[in-house]
């Protein structure tokens, strides 16, 4: 059986253009430098929707150091072992007639250990703080009705000790990351895969506004794996993906596939790789949803958007209408072609 987690987490389609979310070692990991955005409304069909924003900024420290290049051979060798990377989330959601909202701010820590010329291990660490609030005032309880019809003045029952509260947050994880740049401009033989593990909420903080026994939030444990790669002396590109969060009861499964068709600009004269795409995605969250997404990337800007077609047992209520979502990247310009990562933009 399958839950939603939108309830105690954040929830987005396009898991990949979130990675902090899914594990604190992806910090760095595809990118010297990058910051997202992301929007979502969702349930505007059934109730007051719910709505969920924010953004995300991630950096590896010392770029310059990570990798040296020979200038006689053009190949990459070793140069520093201390691979670092930190990064930053604020996200906030807001959700039903109470308005109940969560404002996270957490900061990452990344360590990265270099396995051979492609391949790489990562640890990583986050902890931040995090803001719930709410109104009671705007919702409506069973025992408001006086027998004949709902009397606002009538007592909820329910204790609320207060209405808004902060506690601390702690996450971990760990990741491993392969990637194989194409041998020229034409070959289209690129290969980037991770696969990992985070754990979050290690602390199990309370999330009770009442008076009374502790309501502690179930740790989550998010399973996840993507691949891009390129079809040779083709212009098309595949990229499966995946991802399992496990949270106390609740369970969601998200699985798919995007294809993507590249635009090579020519490099002939500034030596780097200026690639764009337009990509087409499907993927299912099983016993919710059908996802659907496109994905504009041109050099260093990507542009997605999806739409939730929802499949649960409120599709009556529903008419099949889940919610959208965008989200915004920019990242450090391509590997230079010519000698990889002879000097950092960053």
């Amino acid at each position: 059986m399958s839950y939603s987690l939108s309830s105690q987490d954040f929830h987005f389609s396009q898991f990949n253009e979130n990675p902090l979310l899914l594990n604190p070692a992806l910090a760095g990991a595809n990118h010297v430098m990058r910051v997202s955005a992301v929007y979502r409304d969702q349930w505007s069909s059934v109730t007051t929707p719910f709505k969920s924003y924010g953004i995300s900024f991630e950096a590896r420290f010392k770029a310059s150091n990570w990798d040296k290049v020979d200038p006689k051979r053009s190949m990459i060798f070793k140069k520093s072992k201390g691979r670092m990377a930190g990064g930053i989330t604020i996200y906030n959601d807001k959700a039903g007639d109470s308005k109940m909202g969560t404002l996270s701010t957490n900061f990452t820590y990344a360590m990265f250990f270099p396995l051979n010329k492609n391949s790489r291990l990562s640890l990583g660490l986050q902890g931040g703080f995090v803001q719930r609030k709410m109104d009671p005032a705007k919702l409506i309880y069973n025992a408001q009705y006086n027998g004949t019809t709902y009397d606002a003045s009538l007592p909820s029952g329910e204790d609320y000790s207060r209405n808004s509260f902060m506690y601390g947050d702690l996450g971990s994880g760990i990741a491993y990351t392969y990637s194989r740049e194409e041998r020229s401009i034409a070959a289209n033989d690129q290969i980037n895969a991770n696969i990992g593990f985070g754990a979050f909420h290690l602390t199990r903080p309370n999330q009770n506004f009442t008076n009374g026994t502790a309501d502690r939030l179930y740790r989550k444990y998010v399973f996840h794996g993507n691949l891009v790669f390129g079809i040779p002396n083709t212009l098309m590109g595949i990229a499966p993906s995946w991802l399992v969060q496990m949270q106390g009861l609740s369970k969601e499964i998200t699985a798919g596939t995007m294809f993507k068709y590249y635009i090579k600009d020519d490099s002939k004269y500034t030596g780097f790789l200026k690639r764009s795409s337009v990509g087409v995605g499907a993927y299912y969250r099983t016993g919710d949803a059908v996802i659907t997404s496109i994905l504009l990337e041109t050099g260093r800007f990507a542009l997605g958007f999806s739409y939730d077609i929802n499949t649960s047992k409120l599709v009556n209520a529903s008419n099949a209408k889940g919610g959208f979502e965008i989200t915004f990247r920019m990242v450090t310009p391509a590997a230079f072609l010519y000698q990889r990562h002879a000097k950092t933009m960053f």
